[in-house]
């Protein structure tokens, strides 16, 4: 079942199926709230959502949103291709470009189509770009019984880079009813970008055997515990997934009060795993007032810009090349 609430410019399309409810938002092409059932069967939110619509007009934390045309820090913001050198803006630290700065997905209007097949509901949010670079972008979410797939395909006339992904924060208490540090997290790689302190990538790659080794899975409290105490206030690191593709899980989180279980699989080959680590002032539905470490994201995407392994995917998409990637979100009861 499929219906489209309008709330002055904003359209919440609310697609209900038995066991996963998913609204979305032609705001930002974002997810505006997903609900699955606990192990009791209690359908519950188990993404951040604001209480107040107006505030995703001012979504500085890309609350569920669409990022692209480029996810991740563009260091010094400069952006070469064989024949142009772009500058952008400087957001993060005034030195570099998150996000893709004002260019962002995130704070665009997207018309919208919906479509009902047999086993899902599909529904793409259309956007073209005339500003810095031309392109034409679709966001395309399919909602099948117990999962969500989200593709992107990009069109362009001009070599420009492109890395597109979704900023969803997960919580799978139900209806926030704990913070994630009882969540529990598996990524089946060991290899994580070295980042300054600045968060920008140095060009090499660790293969971790601490903290940030998640092949064996780990409870988040004592990541947390130990993470927050530094300037990064927890986990928010990209980590490579070398030969990925969509039979292989690249992460698991398992939540143990609701027995709620969310599987990640993407054509891409690099994550962004976060903890909520950074907050603003707007209030979430059941929680109230912000407080940190109540999500967690898997950001997956290409290589970050700046990133050169020749085994590796690369973000610079040359003129009428083909963009099209899937990232897919598999929930169930444990």
């Amino acid at each position: 079942m499929v219906n489209v609430r309008e709330k002055n410019d904003f359209r919440i399309i609310v697609i209900k199926k038995k066991e996963i409810e998913v609204e979305l938002l032609n705001y930002g092409a974002a997810i505006y709230g997903i609900k699955t059932k606990d192990y009791l069967g209690n359908m519950q939110d188990i993404v951040l959502k604001y209480e107040n619509m107006d505030d995703y007009l001012n979504n500085n934390i890309y609350l569920n949103a669409t990022i692209g045309p480029i996810a991740g820090r563009v260091k010094d913001a400069v952006i070469k291709t064989d024949d142009k050198v772009y500058e952008l803006d400087k957001n993060s630290d005034n030195l570099h470009t998150l996000h893709s700065g004002s260019l962002a997905l995130s704070y665009k209007w997207f018309d919208y189509e919906i479509t009902e097949e047999i086993d899902y509901t599909e529904v793409v949010f259309l956007y073209e770009e005339e500003e810095l670079v031309n392109y034409q972008v679709k966001v395309i979410y399919r909602v099948f019984d117990n999962k969500l797939e989200v593709m992107f395909e990009v069109d362009t006339d001009q070599d420009f880079v492109f890395n597109l992904t979704n900023h969803a924060y997960f919580n799978l208490s139900g209806n926030l009813s704990s913070d994630i540090r009882d969540h529990q997290v598996l990524l089946n790689s060991d290899l994580r970008h070295e980042l300054n302190d600045e968060l920008v990538i140095s060009g090499k790659v660790i293969k971790e055997n601490g903290i940030y080794n998640f092949k064996e899975k780990q409870d988040l409290n004592l990541v947390i515990k130990e993470l927050e105490k530094t300037p990064k206030g927890g986990v928010d690191d990209i980590y490579y997934f070398p030969n990925n593709d969509l039979r292989h899980i690249m992460a698991v989180v398992y939540e143990p009060l609701s027995n709620r279980m969310m599987k990640v699989r993407s054509s891409y080959d690099h994550l962004v795993f976060y903890t909520h680590n950074n907050i603003n002032n707007f209030p979430l539905k059941h929680l109230g007032e912000h407080k940190w470490h109540y999500a967690l994201c898997f950001e997956c995407q290409k290589s970050p810009y700046g990133f050169k392994d020749k085994d590796s995917s690369s973000p610079l998409l040359k003129k009428n090349q083909p963009y099209q990637d899937k990232i897919i979100f598999e929930f169930s009861v444990k």
